[in-house]
C-alpha cells in the first residue's frame, strides 16, 4: 500500500468516525489518552461540505485531512451574511469553542479577486456635490469604494457585531501608501444606525463638516494604543481611522497589509485589517505564506470581553477561499 493509499483510508476512517459517531460517542473516542497533543479541525468532506463537524486531531493528521478533505483548521465556523462580489462571494463567520471565540473573519471564495469592479472607484452610495454644480463627480465627489454589511451569525462574547467589508479600485489616501487596489475588513462594535449617521459633506474625504468634529473627539488615551494617531481620514458611514505611522509602507516598503483602529466620539468604533489585491493572489499562487500580525493593543478596554491580539490572511487551497480574520483572543476586563 503506498503511503497516498495509506492517508487516504486514515481520513476516510477519521471522516466515518465523525459522522457516524453520535456527537457524546465521538466526544468520548477524541478523550482518549494520546501519545501526540491534539488540535481542533472542522471536518468536511469534499463531496458534502455542508456536514461539518468539530474534531481533535494529533497534529501530524491536520495535513493528511487538508489533502485529502475540504476540512479546515480550528473549529467549525457558524456563517453569517453572504454578499456576491467580483465573480466569487464573501461570507462572515465565526469559530469558537467551549465558550471562546477562535476567528472571526470574511471568507473570500477564489472568484472573488476576478472580475472586480474598478471604474467609479465607488458604488455612488456615499457622494456630497462638493463643488456645488449641481452634479455629483462619481470619480471625486464619492467615498468608500465598494461596500458589503455583513452580519456575524454569532458573535461568541465579542464586542464585534457585524463586518463591512469594502473594495477599493483604486485605494485611498494618503497618497503614495494606500492607493493601491485592496481591501477593508471592518470589524465594527459600533451600532450600525450610527454608523449609517455619519453623513457625507464638504469637510476632509467627504464627511459633513458636524459629524468630523464628533470624529475628532477621541477616546481616552488608555483605550488607544498611542502608535495609532489621528490624521483625519474620515469617511462618512464609517467614521474616523487612526493610523499606525510605524507600519513598513510609511518608510519606503510597498504597501501589503496593514491594521487601523477605527473611533467616533470617544468610542473604538472598529478593527480593520487592510491587504491588497496583490497580497491575497500571492497568498492563492503560493508565492506568499499564510500570513498572521499582531494588533498592537491599548492599555485598557472600554467594555469586558474577547478582544482579539493578532490579525491573519490565509488561502485554503482544499476549498477554493481566501481568509481574513482577527484571532488570538484574549478576555478583557473593564479598565
Amino acid at each position: 500500500m503506498t503511503r497516498r493509499r495509506m492517508f487516504a483510508m486514515v481520513a476516510g476512517v477519521v471522516l466515518a468516525l465523525a459522522v457516524v459517531l453520535p456527537t457524546s460517542a465521538s466526544a468520548s473516542v477524541q478523550a482518549r489518552p494520546s501519545g501526540a497533543q491534539k488540535v481542533a479541525m472542522c471536518l468536511s468532506h469534499k463531496a458534502f461540505p455542508g456536514a461539518e463537524r468539530t474534531i481533535h486531531v494529533p497534529e501530524f493528521v491536520v495535513g493528511l485531512l487538508l489533502r485529502t478533505t475540504a476540512s479546515y483548521r480550528g473549529p467549525c465556523a457558524t456563517y453569517g451574511d453572504s454578499a456576491l462580489r467580483g465573480d466569487g462571494r464573501l461570507t462572515a463567520y465565526t469559530q469558537q469553542e467551549h465558550g471562546k471565540p477562535h476567528a472571526i473573519g470574511v471568507t473570500l471564495t477564489d472568484p472573488t479577486l476576478d472580475g472586480l469592479p474598478h471604474e467609479p472607484p465607488t458604488d455612488g452610495k456615499w457622494c456630497f456635490d462638493k463643488d456645488g454644480d449641481g452634479n455629483v463627480d462619481l470619480m471625486t465627489e464619492c467615498a468608500n469604494g465598494y461596500g458589503n454589511i455583513l452580519q456575524l451569525g454569532a458573535t461568541a462574547g465579542t464586542p464585534f457585531s457585524y463586518l463591512m467589508v469594502d473594495w477599493n479600485p483604486h485605494g485611498h489616501g494618503p497618497s503614495g501608501v494606500y492607493d493601491l487596489p485592496h481591501f477593508d475588513v471592518h470589524f465594527y462594535q459600533q451600532p450600525d444606525a450610527q454608523r449609517r449617521a455619519i453623513r457625507p459633506g464638504p469637510c476632509p474625504e467627504l464627511v459633513n463638516c458636524e459629524d468630523f468634529q464628533l470624529g475628532k473627539k477621541l477616546p481616552a488615551a488608555k483605550y488607544r494604543n498611542p502608535d495609532f494617531a489621528d490624521l483625519d481620514a474620515q469617511s462618512p458611514g464609517m467614521g474616523n481611522h487612526l493610523i499606525d505611522r510605524s507600519g513598513p509602507e510609511f518608510h519606503g516598503k510597498r504597501f501589503t497589509h496593514t491594521f487601523i483602529y477605527g473611533s467616533w466620539n470617544k468610542h473604538i468604533s472598529f478593527y480593520e485589517p487592510m491587504v491588497t489585491r496583490e497580497f491575497l493572489q500571492g497568498l492563492q499562487t503560493g508565492s506568499r505564506a499564510d500570513t498572521c500580525a499582531p494588533i498592537k493593543q491599548p492599555e485598557a478596554f472600554e467594555k469586558s470581553g474577547w478582544y482579539p491580539t493578532k490579525y491573519c490572511m490565509r488561502h485554503r487551497a482544499n476549498r477554493g477561499e481566501l481568509t481574513v480574520s482577527v484571532e488570538g483572543f484574549v478576555h478583557r476586563a473593564a479598565g
